[in-house]
């Protein structure tokens, strides 16, 4: 082969012109085949979409699993929080440290945590009978599973020292400011100093974290706490089990969330009449999450009617024998169809559900709804 007055340029782009044809030939050969092959097969491919859809369709409502680990959920696969996370339980496991690590950077596995404020500005310490007497529902609240009842001292962490279940050392406190008000004394027999206290027994104790809105006595040189807000008390359930007592705490947490409701809102027979109080558990934040999904059910359902409505109007023309707005409504309801079964394969292979992925099908109805308007343009009257 010559090129007349060609230079390299002009040889590329004859060779590029070439490999286009093929190209072009060898793509419109396969499918006039695979429209001819089609055309003969009817039934097959009418039936076998419709059962792989039912097929991996009902493995969505079989194998729907949503996604618990909140790591997963909120941070990258190569998060720098993770690994100090992981060193944190490594070195300051709860089930195994006389002192608990209360920080951001360590998960406490399962818990729950009580938060009592006092209401109408009123002074925490001065209401240690009705934090003493939450704090004693909390401990007598009992679940059932599989015919055995459990409480918090089946499920507690336990101190090494005694065997005795984990509490924050503020119980110690308010119990001991009871027993000063019952012996006709006032809160203020009993010293809390902050962060710091010294408690009865002569141990040391960080309250940093258990008494909130805090405010000093006057000249004190040991910071004595005269008026404190809120008081929070974590309860620790072992979570280095079993699958079952994980479930089992699992329900207990439930449970706790439960009785801080009805605590709330007064419908307990002991609910106190001047506390404010407030949950948090370890599947909180989880289920603040999952409820994204529940709560985006309204903006999902309007969006698909859009997405129905701007196939009707783009598939409709002011003539009627050319209009094929049935044809655009069955193109997505074809893109729906494709994502129930996308959705299938994707739990098949193991995959979990957070709420995140609910905005991908509509991503993928954009350019498919497209190329369904493309092709009843472009196609035959």
């Amino acid at each position: 082969m010559c090129f007349i007055g060609g230079d390299g340029a002009s040889a590329s782009g004859i060779l590029w012109r070439m490999l286009r044809q093929v190209i072009h030939r060898g793509l419109k050969a396969s499918f006039y085949w695979l429209g001819l092959f089609v055309s003969r097969h009817p039934v097959f491919f009418l039936t076998v979409p419709a059962v792989l859809t039912i097929i991996f369709g009902s493995t969505v409502l079989s194998r729907f699993t949503p996604e618990t680990d909140l790591e997963v959920l909120v941070a990258p696969t190569h998060s720098l929080a993770k690994i100090e996370r992981s060193l944190a339980n490594s070195l300051f496991p709860i089930d195994q440290s006389k002192h608990k690590l209360y920080s951001d950077l360590h998960t406490p596995g399962r818990y729950g945590r009580l938060i009592l404020l006092a209401g109408s500005g009123g002074n925490i310490l001065e209401l240690a009978d009705q934090v003493l007497r939450v704090h004693k529902q909390v401990l007598d609240l009992r679940i059932n599973y599989k015919g055995f009842n459990y409480t918090f001292a089946h499920l507690c962490v336990l101190r090494h020292r005694d065997k005795r279940c984990l509490l924050d050392d503020i119980v110690t406190i308010f119990e001991d400011i009871g027993q000063a008000v019952l012996s006709n004394s006032t809160f203020h027999k009993v010293p809390v100093s902050y962060p710091n206290t010294t408690l009865k027994d002569g141990r040391v104790s960080f309250i940093g974290h258990q008494l909130g809105g805090v405010s000093f006595s006057p000249n004190s040189r040991d910071q004595q706490v005269k008026f404190a807000r809120a008081v929070q008390i974590t309860y620790y359930l072992r979570n280095h089990g079993p699958v079952v007592q994980d479930a089992i705490a699992e329900r207990w947490e439930n449970e706790f969330c439960a009785l801080v409701s009805r605590l709330s809102t007064a419908e307990a027979p002991h609910a106190p009449d001047q506390l404010h109080i407030q949950s948090l558990t370890s599947f909180s934040l989880w289920r603040d999450f999952h409820q994204t999904g529940v709560l985006a059910k309204g903006e999902v359902l309007v969006s698909l009617v859009l997405v129905l409505l701007a196939a009707t109007i783009s598939s409709s023309m002011r003539d009627c024998l050319r209009g094929k707005p049935f044809l655009g409504l069955l193109g997505v309801l074809t893109i729906c169809i494709a994502n129930v079964t996308a959705v299938g394969i994707f739990f098949i292979s193991d995959g979990k559900f957070n709420s995140t992925l609910l905005g991908i099908p509509f991503f993928a109805m954009g350019p498919q709804q497209q190329q369904m308007s493309t092709l009843l343009l472009g196609g035959p009257d």
